[in-house]
């Protein structure tokens, strides 16, 4: 039986957002109201499932779903799966001008399949989890807490700062908790009275105290009543809002955070400094219930002189290496061969496959090649203008251009019984695998400093039945220990 669906139209004042539509010259007459019309209908899917299509085309067509979710296009879907009212709302604009034309959409009764979905589940312990899901700050885990570029460089992981276990006992971070339900949505904050917040936000909290760890703390009651909503825009993480009154963790003026990475015993959210939006924060969450361990990352042995030499790097006299296409052969961590903050256990060498198809080369006489193979991974800090996949040559002229194709040196530091092989390569622009990590530190942006050595620690080799792995690793954070290590397999092709 079909579900009741009714409307009630609704008129808002005009929204002049001249920062969109600059470019245009304001001459003729802008939109009407009328003109922005738009109706709707259920899909086959679901009543609660609605297509909404505009009367009639503008070049810019942007939708308020009323339900945290928007569309452009004159054809947007939105879900719907709780039953009640909703606002929706189509802006138009043309080149005098823009209008808003909203109407009322009830929902007659909740869609319970709608709501069992994996997202939903895992963040609030789904249909049977009648008391909610509650979370809490993962403490005993180095990078539970951290900081990174906005928009993000090297991957989404707090990249210039990241807490070691348990660094900010005593803010209130680690002893609020985080209640989600899936009946209504509904959202609990406790805070055991006081709660932890960036150093901009303290005066919007009467009492902000230095609490000994860095930031404010400040007292603290969350609001009941709170609520919870997540939409997954196309191609981007979906987005956890919670409702005024309520956040996580840590507060930087903002309660929406992107959903990195969800598990059962696991919440990873990036968020965006709303004081300052360069900066981009990061924490991790785990049950309240789940214990993860304290088991430290494990040092890695020295590898045997007799194992790896310098005939194992470069073969019968010249010997290419590229990146092993695999889950862990790319990442960083709080330890060497960690990827627990990037890319966290997930295979990226589809995603990035101009970056697994890059050849090192490693000659006899201390020569060191670098092959791209035509195409790079380009990042923001290369100088480019556009990151992702591209041809190589897009960095001629750039002031990451010495991080193209191109010969340097090396020497091989054979292993000892108390220290690990070393390989370093030197040269303006030389590097393995990712040209902004250095020694201690990373490039903010180009160019590389001249003639500059860049030394990586092997920490693991393997060689046999055939298969044959080298991994290496580099501390770019000496004071927090912060590792890029990569898994280098021979190329063959």
């Amino acid at each position: 039986m079909k579900r009741y669906l009714k409307y009630i139209w609704l008129m808002l004042p005009i929204l002049v957002l001249a920062a969109c539509v600059e470019e245009y010259s304001l001459e003729g007459n802008p939109p009407t109201e009328a003109e922005a019309n738009f109706g709707f209908q259920p899909t086959a899917t679901s009543d609660n499932i609605l297509q909404f299509t505009a009367d009639n085309d503008f070049f810019i067509m942007n939708w308020d779903l009323g339900n945290g979710a928007t569309g452009t296009g004159k054809t947007v879907t939105g879900t719907y799966p709780l039953a009640g009212t909703y606002t929706v709302t189509l802006t138009v604009f043309n080149n005098a001008g823009n209008v808003s034309f909203s109407r009322e959409i009830e929902i007659a009764e909740t869609d319970p399949l709608l709501l069992d979905k994996p997202l939903f589940n895992a963040l609030t312990g789904g249909a049977a989890a009648t008391e909610g899901k509650t979370w809490k700050i993962d403490a005993s885990r180095p990078g539970h807490f951290g900081v990174g570029p906005n928009p993000s460089a090297a991957g989404d992981f707090p990249e210039w700062y990241a807490a070691q276990a348990n660094e900010k006992e005593g803010s209130g971070m680690y002893t609020d908790r985080y209640t989600f339900f899936l009946d209504g949505f509904n959202f609990n904050m406790e805070t055991n009275g006081f709660v932890y917040l960036n150093a901009a936000q303290g005066s919007s909290f009467p009492g902000a105290f230095d609490p000994g760890v860095g930031d404010l703390s400040a007292p603290y009651e969350a609001p009941d009543n709170l609520k919870w909503s997540i939409i997954e825009p196309e191609g981007a993480y979906p987005e956890l809002t919670i409702s005024p009154g309520g956040f996580l963790g840590y507060f930087a003026g903002g309660r929406t955070y992107q959903i990195i990475n969800i598990e059962e015993n696991e919440l990873f959210l990036r968020m965006v400094d709303q004081a300052n939006t360069e900066l981009a924060w990061y924490i991790r969450l785990i049950p309240e219930d789940f214990d993860p361990g304290e088991e430290p990352e494990p040092e890695p042995e020295p590898i045997d002189p007799t194992v790896f030499a310098l005939q194992s790097l470069i073969g019968d006299g010249t010997k290419a290496w590229r990146l092993k296409p695999a889950a862990g052969a790319f990442g960083v961590g709080p330890g060497p061969g960690s990827d627990a903050f990037f890319p966290n256990g997930n295979d990226i060498s589809e995603d990035r496959a101009c970056l697994f198809n890059d050849l090192f080369i490693f000659s006899e006489g201390g020569q060191f090649s670098y092959d791209p193979q035509g195409d790079i991974f380009a990042e923001s800090y290369m100088g480019t203008g556009s990151e992702g996949c591209q041809p190589a040559s897009n960095l001629v002229g750039t002031p990451g251009e010495a991080w193209g194709p191109g010969t340097h040196s090396f020497s091989l530091t054979e292993a000892t019984a108390t220290e690990t092989a070393k390989i370093t390569v030197t040269g303006t622009g030389a590097f393995i695998v990712l040209p902004k990590a250095f020694n201690g530190g990373e490039y903010g942006a180009g160019p590389p400093e001249a003639n500059r050595s860049v030394t990586y620690d092997v920490i693991g080799y393997v060689n046999e039945g055939g298969q044959e792995e080298l991994t290496i690793t580099i501390n770019i954070n000496e004071a927090d220990g912060i590792f890029w290590s990569f898994v280098l397999i021979p190329d063959n092709d």
